[in-house]
């Protein structure tokens, strides 16, 4: 699964030069939601369902190396293809705006690549189709996300969040929740209607939503060297934000290890037959996304009165460790249940205060927009390296290894955050 809400930000605008002063968000409160849920529907249903089916129908069986070479291309595509097409879309000056443009070029071609990837013939090919859909789909996203800075008044700016953040969940749980009541879309029909849903709601925010004439902004000339200076900051200066950027990949790290692989998990560890698993591992992603849910909504509260943000890190961590621990204990659908209830919301807590750490570490406020792109590889890089790391552990201590090095991974992730002196 993809969680890309923060990480799929680009380089964006400064708000308070770009917003305009205006008082209702519009048509932005019904597009941003509703865009986010499908980009989420895909990022949830294809690399947690329908990638580990095709796997299995081109291997012939629950290979987790196979499985870490679809999906890891697919995640590299998109930690380059983000930053990039947000400086591109940055830089776009047209009639139709900066981001329209990039957001119908990016739905057709990522819809395109999509159904093409049914038909992919070998793992390699497989994996070069995400890898492309993943790059094609970033060029939607990464300029539909400039959106918020470009177009929402400061004061309306939480707001905005919160629909986003509403849209995500929604599109997690829908992504799942698909091929618990519909199983047989977890092949063919999953990726049609994916690609029919990602092209219909970018006509529907460009039309309803539409930008503003970008030909008169002026343009700055392109420096190489700035644009790799994005992927930048030392820590050695700015240790606090080293520290925020290292539990956040330990801990994304923890959460992903598990979730690479959860279909396959389910028939080899667990023992269920692929038609049982289909419909249980969605089902267990829908009860892991509603529990986060419900984590943050008990955790903000109480982080934004008392201002204490690590105490809940370290309490995240702890329970992200304890919920790898049950299914150790039992293999069973019962024990997965119980896990997937616990993690959701030890992932709720630590995610209701992690963009409230990053504000606090960001070095400098004039760069925030190039440093926010840097902390999202945070929520990227795990991704990657779950499904490499992932199946390495797989085929060497089975999956009972992987549930005890993720917890670890995840209790060292939260520890991680105790050298941070911004943040109490």
């Amino acid at each position: 699964m993809a969680l890309n809400d923060e990480a799929s930000a680009p380089t964006l605008a400064p708000a308070a030069t770009a917003a305009p002063s205006r008082p209702r968000l519009g048509t932005l409160a019904i597009t941003l939601p509703t865009t986010m849920i499908v980009l989420f529907m895909v990022w949830t249903a294809v690399p947690s369902i329908l990638l580990p089916v095709q796997v299995q129908a081109l291997t012939g069986s629950t290979d987790a190396g196979a499985l870490a070479i679809a999906s890891v291309l697919g995640t590299v595509a998109a930690a380059i293809a983000n930053p990039v097409f947000g400086h591109l879309s940055d830089r776009t000056r047209s009639r139709f705006g900066r981001r329209a443009p990039w957001i119908v070029v990016g739905a057709v071609s990522g819809a395109a690549v999509l159904l093409l990837q049914i038909a992919a013939p070998s793992i390699a090919v497989l994996g070069l189709c995400w890898a492309a859909t993943c790059l094609t789909l970033n060029a939607f996203q990464a300029p539909f996300m400039a959106v918020i800075p470009d177009r929402v008044p400061t004061a309306r700016i939480g707001l905005a969040s919160s629909l986003v953040g509403t849209g995500l969940n929604a599109g997690v749980l829908v992504g799942s929740l698909m091929f618990v009541v519909f199983p047989g879309l977890a092949g063919s029909g999953g990726y049609v209607l994916l690609a029919i849903l990602i092209v219909a709601v970018a006509v529907l925010f460009v039309t309803i939503s539409p930008d503003t004439d970008s030909r008169a902004l002026p343009r700055e000339p392109f420096r190489l060297r700035e644009f790799f200076a994005t992927f930048w900051v030392s820590p050695r200066r700015y240790p606090d934000f080293a520290w925020v950027f290292i539990a956040r990949v330990l801990l994304m790290l923890g959460y992903f290890l598990l979730f690479a692989f959860l279909m396959f998990a389910l028939q080899d560890y667990v023992g269920l037959a692929q038609d049982q698993a289909v419909p249980q591992a969605a089902l267990l992603f829908a009860i892991n996304g509603a529990a986060s849910v419900v984590g943050s909504i008990l955790a903000a509260p109480i982080a934004d009165r008392t201002g204490r943000l690590k105490v809940f890190v370290l309490i995240a961590g702890a329970g992200l460790a304890v919920s790898l621990v049950i299914p150790l204990v039992q293999a069973s659908m019962a024990a997965m249940y119980v896990f997937a209830v616990v993690n959701g919301i030890a992932f709720g807590i630590y995610m209701s205060v992690d963009t409230a750490l990053v504000n606090r570490v960001l070095p400098r406020p004039e760069d925030a927009a190039k440093d926010l792109g840097i902390m999202n590889l945070g929520m990227v890089i795990p991704q990657v390296l779950s499904a490499s790391i992932g199946a390495i552990v797989v085929s060497l201590v089975g999956y009972a290894g992987l549930f005890a090095i993720a917890a670890v991974i995840a209790v060292i992730g939260a520890l991680a955050i105790l050298p941070v002196r911004k943040v109490v």
